[in-house]
């Protein structure tokens, strides 16, 4: 029996393995999927709430600009302002219920004409947009709860997943808090390298293009160290500085398979994406592109609980054989 625990504690953890068992663990817990299902249809089906019109002055006054006129930017900008349902930002990060409809932002349903609410000052939608992000993680600590349970235990305890809300939750606020203000910090250069570009002359028009690629070595650089910091909160009830630490000490420890997990989560959710975005916004089809993208994005969760696991249990292995090693010169 030692010899056996010994050779699968040795093993590094196998990202096969843990998307089998992730898929798995969701296709035995299908309630999992109604997380993701529900938040779908409200965006879709739902009212949308609608702040374009706080806008309205911005784009008057941007209309001074040639440079907006002439690279088209002002019409995107108008455009996606008129599609923008404020409902969207319960879908929260890092700690969230996936959806698809949050970045699709549907104007059509297949039954009836959509109900638009229109957000009149801009305090109302700023304390909208505080409610709307605080329940969306209030709703993801659950969520992520539930799902950790179905990895990890085969089984889910409704009763406890509640009683531990709460704690979860105030972990959640913390850890939502501490990645916003990491990403206000390093978003500071940004800003100064914008100002000197509109100093030097450099064209509006370029402005997304370097927005783009500073954001994304940005994320690159920071989601592989930072990618399993919610998880210890979930699977060993961390508070939320020792699960972000231990996050930065496991994926230093696995940086190469932690990066090929991450690539492949990337591959497979935004991959099939594109297929479940086929359907028009007026076609019952969608559910299927619903029900499809909630059970990919909740099996690919559950599996890096359990990679966590096999990883941190593998690295706590390590770290005692070379304790072990040195106890004994």
């Amino acid at each position: 029996m030692d010899s056996t625990n010994s050779k699968v504690s040795l093993s590094p953890p196998s990202l096969i393995k843990s998307l089998v068992a992730g898929f798995d663990a969701v296709s035995t817990h299908v309630s999992l999927l109604l997380f993701s299902v529900l938040l779908d249809l409200l965006l879709w089906l739902g009212p949308h709430v609608r702040i374009a019109r706080l806008f309205d002055p911005l784009f008057q006054q941007a209309a001074a600009y040639p440079e907006l006129q002439q690279a088209g930017s002002l019409d995107v900008i108008r455009e996606g302002a008129e599609r923008l349902n404020l409902l969207s930002v319960l879908r929260t990060f890092p700690i969230g219920v996936p959806s698809l409809m949050a970045g699709r932002a549907p104007l059509e349903t297949p039954a009836f004409k959509p109900l638009w609410l229109d957000v009149s000052t801009l305090g109302a939608g700023l304390g909208l947009w505080l409610v709307l992000i605080v329940t969306g993680l209030a709703v993801g600590a659950f969520y992520f709860s539930a799902v950790a349970q179905a990895a990890l235990s085969a089984r889910i305890d409704w009763r406890m997943t509640i009683s531990q809300w709460p704690w979860n939750f105030a972990q959640v606020l913390l850890l939502a808090l501490s990645w916003f203000v990491m990403l206000s910090f390093f978003m500071l250069p940004l800003s100064c390298v914008m100002s000197v570009l509109v100093m030097l002359g450099i064209g509006l028009s370029q402005f997304p293009i370097i927005i783009a690629l500073f954001l994304g070595g940005l994320l690159i650089w920071l989601m592989i160290p930072l990618f399993f910091s919610p998880h210890g909160i979930f699977t060993k009830h961390y508070p939320m500085w020792r699960s972000l630490l231990q996050a930065v000490r496991l994926s230093r420890g696995t940086f190469s398979a932690t990066g090929l997990l991450i690539l492949v989560i990337v591959l497979l959710s935004e991959g099939l994406d594109v297929l479940w975005n086929v359907p028009a916004d007026n076609s019952w089809l969608m559910l299927v592109g619903i029900v499809g993208h909630a059970f990919i994005t909740t099996g690919l969760l559950s599996a890096t609980y359990i990679y966590y696991r096999d990883a941190d249990n593998w690295l706590e292995h390590l770290l005692q054989q070379k304790i072990a090693s040195q106890a004994k010169t």
